[in-house]
């Protein structure tokens, strides 16, 4: 019996053929020649390709590793935060940490002067930053078209309630009360308001939202009234 003929290597230029035949094949022929499905040579080659993709990092997004956090980096990579975090461990990276600015003498001038937002975009910071060294350095916040408080309604602040004081004003409750916590030390204790006999005859007779417009009062505060009175809620009309 004669011994098989050792086989020849081939050239780089016969391999290069070879591939170039087997790309022109489709799934279906290559796996006939093979004798496996088509299907399966087809998620072979899928899973072959999201390996080789996840596994291959390049020179930018290498560069990019501890620039800044791991998962706003694994969004823009579209990878996920373990990969980001096992590869800038693995080369050993250390973790984003931004480093702490000392805030310059001209920076602290424009705080309480213009909104945090616009004051956060001029200085190149973050909001909850500025918004962080104003609180801490007790200056006031700015509001957009705000106007300016003269010494006569300052002097107003806590001699009558802030609701009534706004509408006399023209000023929001909020700003009133916050403009009296700051510059005086009035501190109004809410007590509640009782309820009349004509409000309560409203009960079982108006739906929940009407008498709670008609009487000033909260939603939730006539729903608790009505249900410790023990009477059957209203359907609104549609």
């Amino acid at each position: 019996m004669k011994s098989p003929m050792p086989s020849k290597p081939l050239a780089d230029a016969e391999k290069s053929a070879i591939r170039e035949l087997i790309r022109a094949k489709s799934d279906r022929e290559i796996g006939r020649i093979l004798r496996q499905s088509f299907r399966l040579l087809g998620l072979h080659r899928r899973r072959r390709s999201n390996i080789s993709h996840r596994e291959r990092w390049t020179d930018y997004e290498i560069r990019l590793l501890g620039r800044m956090r791991d998962e706003q980096l694994a969004k823009l990579l579209r990878r996920s935060p373990a990969a980001v975090a096992a590869q800038r461990e693995l080369r050993r990276i250390p973790i984003f940490a931004p480093q702490r600015t000392r805030w310059a003498k001209r920076e602290i001038e424009l705080l309480g002067k213009r909104p945090d937002p616009v004051v956060a975009r001029m200085l190149g910071r973050t909001r909850y930053a500025v918004q962080l060294k104003r609180h801490s350095l007790k200056i006031s916040q700015c509001w957009e078209g705000r106007r300016p408080w003269a010494k006569a309604e300052e002097g107003l602040l806590g001699k009558m309630r802030d609701g009534q004081l706004a509408r006399k004003l023209k000023r929001s409750v909020l700003s009133v009360r916050t403009r009296r916590l700051e510059k005086t030390k009035v501190r109004f204790i809410r007590t509640p308001r009782r309820w009349t006999q004509t409000e309560l005859r409203m009960f079982g007779r108006l739906p929940d939202a009407e008498i709670a417009r008609r009487t000033e009062r909260f939603l939730a505060s006539v729903r608790n009234k009505r249900v410790r009175l023990g009477i059957a809620g209203v359907k609104a009309r549609r």
